[in-house]
Parts: structure tokens; sequence; C-alpha cells
């Protein structure tokens, strides 16, 4: 039984965990010899010609340093013993600018600073795959979970092989190549299998480590060894980077133990004490040194310097010691990694034992080996779940012939019914999803089986494999997909399918004022019916959210699902909130009036929502409106009608309804114009603020019309009375919701769209996610900067890591995609280390420009898998 269960959970985990530690597998072995592998790269740059003079000192080669960067600070100097490695600097970024500084290269003769090396992107991207899949939180919990799955592979596989034979080592470790078939699957998968048990074992337990908090604790008890009092390690930090051993300047890369070891306690805010003293007592006291780190710090005065140093004959690259001296020379601390216990040993080089090196070269090169076979055992355990498949499959075939019904047609229709209907959605700003789902439950409600899925997920094979499916789908700009849907109408669109077996329905949502009407809608219809496919039904197109052409979805569900009794759809209730403020931004400005508002529910219930989400407002008509059509019309304000919810008066009624011209309603009643005057439709406007806070917080300028004021900007900023009622819902918004975790995150709008950036900023800074981008334009600095002084707090403290700003009235970088190209490289930087972008505010103008930009600058393939990984989302409008 034991081994039943096992054997189900052996294979269950490998056809899904498998594909995952193939990957990290590969990605591990990669990087074995990193170092070495960046130090080929750059001959000249990280290794130099050997000269006869000397190695400048310390000293000497930072003040060749400082003389080329008279403006920046040198935070840090590495230095090896070897005539031919040179020093790596790290130079803090000009005064004023943000950033984590430079790591740069110097000739060790002359002090002269070197190209930036090459290769060092690719290593980082490859190490952000083998740490979390280069997918943030999510990918590092996957990451997590499937290596704690490799202890689970590890062990119960050799259970399920344990032979009878246990002690005989041919059966354990001879692969006989000489089987085909499942049989040589099967001796590729145990035998190999068990040859890297013991790797597999150690690289799991050591990198859970980076995995799980808790499990890095405990690992440090079990050993002994003090818990470190912070984590300490950035992202884009190799593996084995522990909490005592600081972190690895942005940049870095190449050299073997790197900013590996453990940091110096001679930081603080205090000046680095006299190098050219201090360096002999360092040389007398170390007795020579593999490679020293040496941090600078910067400001205050003189009092310690430590040196973070590699002995001679190290045992592994992370056995490093720490020397502090003060001022005088004198020796402070003098920690030797000989000196630990085993267990803090251990504790201090959990890299080591993950990569093999602590065991030295054979050990690096036998790990790598055995991360370079993970792929092995997945495509071996597929290959045998595939042939356990196929046999189970025919057996059940033979059992269908035996117990097949007298009637085939009624076992067709049968197997019809069961099959599910798909429902599938491409959704830009959450209305197609949200009518997808909306579908699925009237389906559902009927009693037929329904499977929800995004369009982007789908691809030609679950098309084929589908006998009916409704497709809910948006249309984006000038008729194009939305962003999460751009792969499959490039893809799956521009190719061919057999759809012959498919009967399909499309709800085309878009809006009449772009020239292509549901252009997506109508090209996705038009791919399916030249495919084979058959129309349930004709495209129904909306616009907007047209009542009348959702009602008449609806009914084509009805007659689906056969439930034509369902009560029509009606917009979810607002909510009942107050108007707590309204605060001028822009006095003085250029364009027109722009609006911080605040409004408080009076249900506390309602303060829920996810930064990206969407109020939907109300609104009212201007009261000089109303009274206008009550005088031209001849009815009386006060007179009491019916309505839905009760008897109202007859001025409260028409603030929300959409007044026709006086002379279309003549002669009708009180009560004709409340039951038949359309409701005024909602207007949409992004949160500025988080539930945290209290209150829902807007940005909104006001329009101008004609005849006024727009209608929901005129009923914010000018109509609603301060501390009167405003109808409210919050509305979800999925396509912008923030990436999960502490991913990098670039932010860019301009004008209003501030107000959705500013809710993600806010949400990121609370959780203590500070490597944040803001790139934001408006017209004058001193009177369109919307929110500054909060903006300079972020700065300030560091929650804003970057901020780059463009005011198109005041001379210099024009707009925000301008910004966004003189920034290429810290774009292609960020992206790099796992950054999602996300861009708020106008779709004339500003975001078709920004994505030019963005396709120039990262190209257009990895835009589009940005844009189907969520990590390129836009709310535009």
């Amino acid at each position: 039984m034991i081994k039943a269960v096992l054997f189900q959970l052996h294979w269950f985990f490998g056809i899904t965990a498998g594909i995952v530690l193939g990957v990290v597998g590969l990605t591990g072995g990669m990087l074995s010899f990193e170092d070495e592998i960046i130090s080929a790269l750059n001959p000249g740059i990280i290794t130099v010609a050997p000269l006869p003079s000397p190695l400048l000192t310390p000293d000497a080669l930072l003040a060749k340093i400082r003389a080329a960067e008279p403006d920046r600070a040198v935070t840090m100097l590495v230095l090896r013993a070897e005539p031919d490695r040179a020093a790596r600097v790290l130079i803090a970024p000009p005064p004023g600018t943000q950033g984590r500084g430079e790591v740069r290269y110097a000739n060790p003769y002359d002090g002269a600073l070197l190209p930036p090396p090459r290769g060092q992107e690719t290593m980082r991207f490859i190490m952000q795959i083998h740490r979390w899949l280069a997918a943030g939180e999510v990918g590092k919990q996957i990451v997590g979970a499937s290596t704690a799955i490799l202890i689970f592979f590890a062990l119960s596989g050799l259970y399920l092989r344990w032979p009878r034979n246990a002690l005989s080592l041919k059966r354990w470790f001879t692969l006989d190549l000489s089987k085909r078939g499942r049989s040589l699957f099967w001796e590729l998968h145990s035998v190999i299998g068990t040859w890297v048990l013991p790797f597999y074992l150690l690289a799991a337990l050591t990198g859970l480590t980076w995995s799980y908090e808790w499990y890095r604790m405990g690992f440090y008890d079990v050993l002994g060894a003090p818990r470190p009092t912070a984590r300490g390690t950035p992202p884009a930090a190799p593996p084995g980077q522990q909490a005592q051993q600081g972190t690895r300047p942005n940049g870095e890369g190449g050299e073997r133990g790197g900013n590996r070891g453990q940091t110096g306690t001679g930081g603080g805010n205090r000046a680095t004490a006299d190098l050219a003293t201090l360096w002999p007592v360092f040389l007398k006291e170390s007795g020579g040194y593999e490679q020293v780190i040496l941090r600078l710090p910067q400001g205050g005065s003189g009092s310690t310097q430590s040196f973070q140093y590699l002995p001679l004959h190290a045992p592994h690259d992370r056995a490093s010691n720490t020397l502090v001296l003060d001022a005088a020379g004198k020796v402070r601390e003098h920690k030797r990694y000989a000196d630990l216990p085993l267990g803090q040993k251990l504790a201090g080089s959990i890299f080591p034992l993950h990569s093999g090196s602590f065991f030295g070269l054979p050990g690096t090169i036998l790990m790598m080996v055995a991360s370079l076979l993970m792929p092995l055992f997945t495509v071996t355990g597929w290959l045998l779940y595939l042939d356990r498949r196929r046999k189970k499959q025919a057996i059940a075939r033979q059992s269908d012939v035996l117990d097949a019904p007298h009637s085939p047609v009624a076992a067709a229709l049968s197997a019809d019914v069961a099959a599910p209907v798909l429902v599938a959605f491409a959704s830009q700003s959450g209305t197609a999803e949200r009518l997808a789902w909306q579908s699925a439950g009237a389906l559902k409600a009927a009693g037929l089986p329904v499977e929800v899925k995004a369009l982007g997920a789908l691809g030609p094979d679950a098309l084929t494999a589908t006998r009916r499916a409704l497709f809910v789908v948006s249309t984006f700009g000038e008729g194009e997909a939305p962003d999460a849907a751009r792969a499959f109408a490039r893809r799956t669109m521009a190719g061919t399918a057999a759809l012959g077996q498919l009967d399909y329905g499309v709800l085309a949502l878009g809006e009449r004022s772009y020239d292509r009407f549901c252009g997506f809608g109508r090209d996705l219809d038009a791919w399916l019916r030249t495919h084979g496919a058959t129309p349930l039904f004709d495209r129904v197109e909306v616009d907007g959210e047209d009542p009348s052409a959702l009602r008449h979805w609806q009914a084509q569900l009805g007659a689906i699902s056969g439930a034509t009794t369902q009560p029509d759809w009606v917009p979810p209730a607002y909510g009942r909130w107050r108007l707590t403020m309204r605060q001028l931004l822009n006095a003085g400005s250029q364009g027109l009036p722009s609006f911080h508002l605040a409004l408080e529910p009076m249900d506390a219930a309602d303060l829920a929502w996810i930064p990206g989400d969407i109020a939907e407002i109300g609104p009212h008509n201007a009261p000089a409106a109303v009274e206008a059509f009550l005088s031209a019309t001849g009815h009386t304000g006060q007179t009491q009608v019916a309505t839905d919810t009760g008897i109202r008066s007859l001025r409260d009624v028409l603030a929300e309804r959409l007044l026709p011209a006086p002379a279309e309603v003549a002669g009708r009643t009180p009560d004709d114009l409340a039951r038949t005057l359309p409701p005024l439709p909602h207007r949409e406007y992004s949160i500025a603020s988080i539930p945290e806070d209290g209150r829902l917080e807007l940005l909104v300028r006001q329009t101008r019309t004609d005849t006024g004021f727009g209608l929901g900007s005129g009923w914010l900023t000018s109509h609603a009375p301060k501390g009167g009622e405003i109808a409210l819902r919050v509305r979800r918004n999925s396509a912008f919701h923030p990436p999960a975790g502490d991913q990098p995150l670039i932010l860019i709008g301009n004008g209003t769209g501030l107000a959705g950036l500013r809710a993600h900023l806010k949400a990121r800074i609370r959780a203590g996610h500070d490597r944040n981008w803001l790139i934001f334009g408006e017209r004058n600095a001193a009177h369109d900067f919307y929110f500054r002084d909060e903006i300079a707090g972020w700065t300030a403290s560091g929650g804003l890591e970057q901020l780059d700003l463009a005011f198109s009235r005041d001379g210099g970088t024009r707009y925000v995609q301008d910004v966004l190209a003189a920034g290429a490289d810290s774009l292609k930087d960020w992206v790099a280390n796992g950054a999602a972008i996300y861009v708020c505010g106008s779709l004339a103008g500003m975001a078709p420009a920004v994505h030019d930009v963005l396709v120039r600058t990262l190209g257009a393939d990895l835009l589009e898998q940005m844009a189907e990984d969520g990590r390129y989302r836009r709310d535009v409008y």
C-alpha cells in the first residue's frame, strides 16, 4: 500500500515539478563555472597583463580612481593577490541621482578604469531563472516547492527501486544500455538517479535556505550557528548569498568569491582610516591573502577599517576571515574561519555546499554534471508516464466496447452533454473577463458544465479538442487584440487549425467612436469561420456596455442552455459614499483644472480593492440643467413619482437620467418620464489610494464641452456638494493588478494617469518593496507636479529608487517617452532583473509612443512575452 501511494505521488510530482527541476538543474549546471566563464570572456578587463612593476597599494589605487571619478564616492574595493587580476571597485551614483552604484574594474598597476565586462547580464538572467524562474515571488515559491519535492523524489525513488539484494553494488550502480523502449527509460531514470542522489539531496537541503526563511533559520539552529539578524540578499544575488555575507552590488559579476564573504564591522557612516598606514598591518596580521574586500565608510570621522579576506590555501571561496583595525593600526577584532566550530563553518558555507565547491574542484565538477543531468529525469519520467497512459487508454477502449449502449447515437449525445462549454475571454480593462464569468455562471445555473479560460492561454490543440465555445473579447485601440491576447492573435490566428467540430459564439466588445469598431472580435469570428467552425448565432457586438446588446447575448445563452426564463442582467448596485475632500492641485496651470478627491464609504466593508482596480461613479446632471429641463417641460421638481427604489421627487430622478431635448418629451407625464428615461452612463476613474488609507481617493481632470462640464468630472469636481453622497462601486481590473512578490516595478504615466500608479506605489512601499522606478510627465513642474511632496518623501526614504520627470512646457526632455528612450540602458537592466512595466494614462499620444520606445529598446518578441506573462500591463484611456 505504501509503495503504491509513493509511486502515484512520485509520478504525479514528476510530471509537474519535474519540468521546473529540469530547468533549475540545467541553469545550475551552466552557473557552476560562472566566474571562470566571465573571466575568459573578458581578457584585459577582469584579467590584465602582468607587469614587472609592483601592484599599487590600496591607498594609491584609490587615489587614481578618485582622480578619474572626482565627483563620485568609492564605497568598496576588492583586490586579488594574483598579478593578472584586475581590482573591482564599487562607485556610488552621482549626487542627486538614484541607484545602487556602478561596479567597475581597475588596472591594479596604474589605476586606470577598464570597460564594463561582457556576459554579466546573460549570467544574471540565467541566475534569475535558476532561483525563481525569472518570475518574481511566484517563481520563487514554485522553485522552493519543487526543491522540496526533489528531496521526496530522491528518498521515494530510493525506496521504490530498493533491490532485494540491497548489498549488491552491481544492482545499484550498473547501467545496461543494451535495453530498449520502456526498459531503457527505466534504466536511465533509476540507475543514473542513484548515481546523482547524494548531490541532489545536498543541493536541495541547502537550496531551500533561499526559498523559505523558516527553513533557513532552522538550518542555522540545527548547526548551532547564530541566526543572522537580516536576510540581506538582493534578488539578483548569486546562490549562496547569506545574511551575514553582505549584498552583491548591482552590476557585479565574474570573480570567484566576489562580494560573497562576510560583511566587515567597520561600516556605518564613518570615514575610512588611513589605508597607507593600515595596509602593512593587514599584510602582517593576515600572513597573505588570495582576495581582500575593503568597504570604505562614507562621511563622519575616522574610526576603524575592516579587511575581509580569503587567506592563502583557503579550503573554499567562502572561507573568509575578517580583520578590523582602528585608526592607529591596533587590532580590534580578527575572526578566522578556521577557528569556527564545525556547525558554524557549515552554516557559513551554504553556497559552497550547494555548488559542490566545498569539496574543491572535483566537487564542483561532479555537482555540475549532476545538475546538467536533471532534465534527463524529466524526459524519461514523462516517457514512462506516457507509456503507462497509452496502455491504460487501450484497456479502457476495450472496456468501452464491452460496455457500449445499444444506441450509439444516445452515447454520442451523452458524451456531448458531458463535454464542458469553453468560455474564453480576452480583456484589457476587466469588462470582458467579468462578462465571461457572468456568462459561465448563467450556463452553470442551467446545469451545463463550463470551463473558463483566458484566450491567451489557448492554442490550436485546445480549440480542436473543444466541441462548444463562447468567446467574450474586447478590442483595444484601433481594432487590436488586448495585450494578454496579442500572442494568440499573432501566433494562433496567423496559422491554420482544423475546427470543423467546433460550434461557437462571439460577444465582441468595443466603442463606436473608433474606426474599427469591435475589430478584434470581428477578426476572431472571421478566423473561426474560415477554419471550419460553425457559429451558433450571429456575432453580438456591444458598444460600451449597451444593455440591449447584453440582453441579446443573454437570450442566446438561454437558447444554448434551454433556460429561457433567466432574469435580465443588471449592473451591480452602487454603494453609498460621501465626498469628504476636493482639492485643486494645479492652480495656475495651462491645462484644465485637476482635483484630488477623497470619498469615504458609509459601509466600512466597501473599503476593499486591489491597486489597479477602477472606481465606477454614478454621476448626476448639473442642478442647473435639471432646473432648465423642468422649466422647459412645465413640470415641478417636487412632484412625487414611482421608481424601482420607491417614491422619489421628479427632480432627484431627473438628476440621474439622460435628459433628451424638451421637445422630444412634450406632453409626457412625470411618471412616464421616470419610467422611460434611461439612467446616466457611469464614469470610470483609476483609484489613487489603498484601503489602508481609510478612504478612496481619485485624481480627476475637469473636462469641458460645448454645453459646460463633462458628465462625470463636472459632477465630482463642481456640482456634487462637499459632504454630499456619491454613488460608487469598485470594479475589479485584474489586467492592471500588481505583480506577485517584490519583483522590480517600472511605472510610466502622464497627467491624471498618475492616480493608478500612485496606488501601486503606496501598496508596494507599505509592503517594503522599494525597487520602484517612476516616470511621470505633465505640462509645468511649478503647477502640474501632482503629489510632489509625497513623491519627494518616497524618494528620500528609498521607497522610490528612481524618479524621472518630463514637463513638456518647461523645455528640456519633453515627454515620458523621451525620458524612457534616454534611459534605455537602465530599462534593459531593470527588465533583465525581472522588472514589470505598468503604463497608465492617455491612449492618444502617450501610450502608443511609450509602446514604440519599449519595442525599439526591448524588442517586439520580448515585449510580447512580457505581456503574456503579465509583466507588461497598461491601463490607458
